[in-house]
């Protein structure tokens, strides 16, 4: 098992050099013990990544939350990891059960928020989009340029060109070499110009 953890964790690394041209989807670090939780979290780090998973991914995420040793916040973020897993194997409304679940266990996770405004640009509902990235954000979201990027996303698909301009500037202000937020800020100032 830990060499599949130790296996995920280098792909982890290797996939930050790829530029993702959908949402962000934002996991959840968790803090216990478990092993299958950890496995959860790796699985859903590249599930956000790839924009894919497969239905194996879901084992480990499952099996953690059949455990009665996880605590509440692990169990949170577990719920929130599968619920990434979930959308990038294009299972949403089990994904969105994922998600309510986890903020009654631990409604401080901004990373609820994230996803679930993922979900509603998905569907092309770019103000409700925007709703929950600006959730997340008051939050105090600790990845919050994954929020700005996408609200800035939500923003440029409504033509507010400014607002997108500026959710992608803060984006890389948070994270400067952030090769996405780069280029879709030329993009905007393209538009505008």
């Amino acid at each position: 098992m830990r060499n599949n953890l130790f296996k995920r964790m280098v792909a982890l690394s290797l996939l930050f050099l790829f530029i993702a041209t959908d949402v962000s989807a934002q996991s959840v670090t968790v803090l216990g013990d478990s092993e299958e939780a950890q496995e959860c979290f790796y699985s859903a780090q590249l599930a956000t990544q790839m924009h894919s998973a497969s239905h194996s991914e879901l084992t480990a995420c499952t099996n953690a939350l059949i455990s009665q040793n996880l605590r509440m916040r692990d169990r949170a973020a577990t719920l929130i990891n599968r619920g990434i897993i979930y959308v990038a194997l294009e299972e949403y409304q089990k994904a969105i059960k994922d998600y309510e679940r986890a903020e009654k266990l631990h409604p401080e996770f901004g990373a609820i928020h994230v996803n679930r405004g993922n979900l509603f640009f998905m569907g092309q509902s770019y103000d409700s989009a925007i709703l929950e990235y600006n959730k997340a954000l008051d939050m105090g979201l600790n990845q919050s340029y994954v929020a700005h990027l996408n609200r800035g996303m939500a923003y440029e698909k409504l033509g507010q060109l400014h607002k997108a301009e500026a959710d992608y500037r803060e984006a890389i202000a948070l994270v400067p070499e952030w090769k996405t937020a780069q280029s879709k800020l030329e993009r905007v100032l393209g538009k505008l110009n």
